[in-house]
């Protein structure tokens, strides 16, 4: 038998347990990017939300080919937030509307009803992912121009939505969103979708990766390291620690680690709430006594 071929086998039954434990971290790596690069598959347990829609387009600003592609964006990103997605467009005054609620919430202004509107719409339908008033977002666009000549939209936030999207997230999402879509109604309102889902779930997940990089990272480890070891296990040995060592012993220099001063530096570590990024942008409490989080937006 050729004496390679020994060699091959001597070093793969040395090293048999290391190619074992590298073959089923590559495994386990894979499987994990594999759960990872799937949707939440989150299962939605309110069953008193009163309807399964999802697109309200009552100022009828949409095609109903764009209506279906906005209702079926919504339940792909239902499922991987976790989180009820509605919109609702109207083209008309909520001054009436806003009014029957000062009693209990004080005068309001224009930029205003669009608030009271979009919290109410929420309740009445009992959206939530988790439970009525729960995990979940609503868009309100309102096409009509009130008396003070603005054009108001309003996002009220529920649940987990209200705890992570801060008042600058809220302003970013909707001028992102918004900036087109007197233009372009369709695709400001699934960017709308795609932010806010983007925004749940930014912090909660790295960027996505290739299933193929963890596998080939462990593929070519492996490969590297029995290279390397047959390389390095080719030649016969003709070398031992002190054979360039006078007398044949080595004499290891004494070493020591001096300790000179002592410097304390203070430095206040920034937790999740302490950023301005922090969640509970506009919290308040509606009519009903339901706290929201949201903001607006003008045109």
């Amino acid at each position: 038998m050729d004496n390679r071929e020994i060699n091959w086998k001597r070093y793969f039954s040395y090293f048999k347990y290391w190619f074992l434990a590298i073959l089923v971290l590559a495994v386990l790596t894979v499987v994990l990017f594999l759960t990872g690069r799937r949707e939440n598959a989150a299962v939605r347990t309110n069953r008193e939300c009163d309807t399964p829609e999802r697109v309200f387009d009552y100022a009828d600003v949409l095609t109903p080919q764009q209506e279906e592609k906005l209702r079926e964006l919504i339940a792909r990103k239902e499922a991987q937030t976790a989180c009820d997605i509605v919109l609702v467009t109207l083209d008309e005054s909520l001054a009436d509307y806003a009014q029957a609620y000062e009693e209990e919430l004080g005068p309001l202004t224009p930029d205003q009803y669009a608030m009271v509107y979009a919290d109410h719409f929420y309740e009445e339908h009992k959206f939530g992912y988790d439970k009525p008033y729960g995990d979940g977002v609503l868009l309100l666009d309102n096409w009509y121009r009130e008396a003070d000549g603005g054009v108001y939209s309003w996002l009220s936030t529920s649940g987990r939505a209200q705890d992570r999207l801060s008042s600058a997230k809220i302003d970013r999402l909707l001028s992102e969103a918004l900036s087109d879509v007197e233009r372009d109604p369709g695709s400001s309102y699934a960017r709308y979708v795609e932010l806010f889902a983007q925004m749940m779930t930014e912090d909660a997940a790295g960027p996505a990766i290739p299933v193929w990089v963890p596998l080939g990272a462990a593929v070519l480890g492996t490969a590297l390291f029995v290279g390397s070891g047959l390389k390095k296990h080719g030649g016969s040995r003709t070398v031992n620690p002190t054979t360039y060592v006078e007398g044949g012993r080595p004499d290891l220099k004494r070493q020591e680690d001096i300790f000179l001063r002592k410097t304390v530096t203070k430095r206040q570590i920034e937790r999740e709430g302490d950023s301005h990024e922090s969640g509970g942008g506009g919290q308040h409490t509606s009519s009903r006594g339901v706290s929201h989080g949201g903001g607006g937006h003008r045109r």
